[in-house]
């Protein structure tokens, strides 16, 4: 039996481009599969996908424009925040209801984006972090945390996690807590470089490293600004992908060379594949698309956690006791 064409809601979280990343292949699919797939989401976010997809129809769906501190100190900074997160996640709930009865959705695909459930729709939330991991001194809260995370994961009808079932695996407790939610199942690591071949650029740069700087500001020009200097230092010939998809899809990223350095604004995926098949060495966050991307590539790397954020840290240790990475902080770089 032929099954018609679904209308495909698609919205991952905009804090970052970790969660906009790893829907790449899903979008894919869907359009591949000729349902009608409708995008939603915000800032870069937005921006990424448009540059991907310039054919797709989006809306703009706006979240909490979370602010990270400079120090590190990002649970800290984030308590405060979490009456304003909550306030988005009802709103998008709302704004969700009419973009259903305008668009006719048939299915929603959401990447941790809270509230993205509907009653007569089918949903799914993709993660890889179910059981959140505090900063230390405030473990004992871990536990009451996860029970109300699976409460709220309820309201959703599939919970994929982007991670293998048993050992090893990417992400440990983050995402094999002793209990998992009733509507979960694991999907394995996903990969934007899924059915993607990879395409050298017309000019390549002949480099030695490369790093991929990632994440929400201010710490993505921070860890930008951080390689700059040590690649300096060392006289080394490297490119920086700087994660910042162009605001409109007709517009080409930019490129600028700073002695050794070659800087490129954002990259398509055959061409990023290319790039880090050619890679010597690999300088990254260890976010979960980035670390799905280079066990998919059988690549190394050496992970630098953005500075406060206590899920990366935990990754980046629990790959390290592997042997599978090496990982150094911001601040020894």
């Amino acid at each position: 039996m032929i099954t018609p064409p679904k209308t495909i809601l698609v919205s991952p979280l905009e804090w970052g481009l970790g969660h906009t990343v790893r829907v790449v292949p899903f979008i894919r699919k869907a359009v591949a599969e000729g349902h009608r797939v409708i995008l939603a989401s915000d800032g870069v976010s937005l921006d990424f996908l448009r540059f991907h997809f310039p054919g797709l129809e989006w809306v703009r769906m706006p979240f909490y424009p979370i602010r990270y501190p400079q120090n590190g100190q990002f649970f800290q900074k984030l308590l405060p925040q979490v009456p304003g997160i909550l306030r988005a996640i009802r709103k998008n709930h709302q704004q969700l209801a009419e973009i259903v009865a305008q668009f006719g959705i048939t299915e929603i695909l959401c990447d941790h984006r809270y509230g993205m459930y509907h009653k007569n729709v089918h949903s799914i939330f993709i993660t890889n972090q179910l059981w959140l991991k505090a900063p230390k001194g405030w473990q004992f809260g871990e536990r009451p945390v996860y029970r109300i995370h699976r409460m709220a994961l309820h309201l959703y009808s599939e919970i994929w996690i982007a991670d293998h079932p048993g050992e090893p695996n990417l992400s440990g407790l983050l995402t094999h807590p002793s209990r998992l939610p009733r509507n979960a199942k694991y999907i394995g690591p996903v990969s934007r470089f899924r059915d993607v071949t990879p395409v050298s650029p017309d000019h390549p740069w002949a480099f030695e490293v490369l790093a991929l700087v990632s994440g929400p500001e201010p710490q993505r020009s921070l860890f930008e600004d951080l390689l700059k200097e040590r690649f300096k230092r060392q006289g080394t010939r490297a490119l920086i992908l700087r994660g910042l998809p162009p605001a409109t899809p007709d517009t080409q990223p930019v490129i600028t060379q700073d002695g050794d350095i070659q800087l490129i604004d954002h990259a398509r995926d055959e061409q990023l594949y290319w790039y880090m098949q050619q890679a010597r060495e690999i300088i990254c966050r260890p976010g979960n698309s980035t670390l799905s991307d280079l066990l998919f590539l059988g690549k190394t790397a050496l992970l630098v956690p953005t500075p406060g954020q206590t899920e990366q840290e935990y990754v980046a240790g629990h790959l390290e006791k592997q042997g599978l990475f090496e990982v150094c902080r911001q601040g020894d770089l």
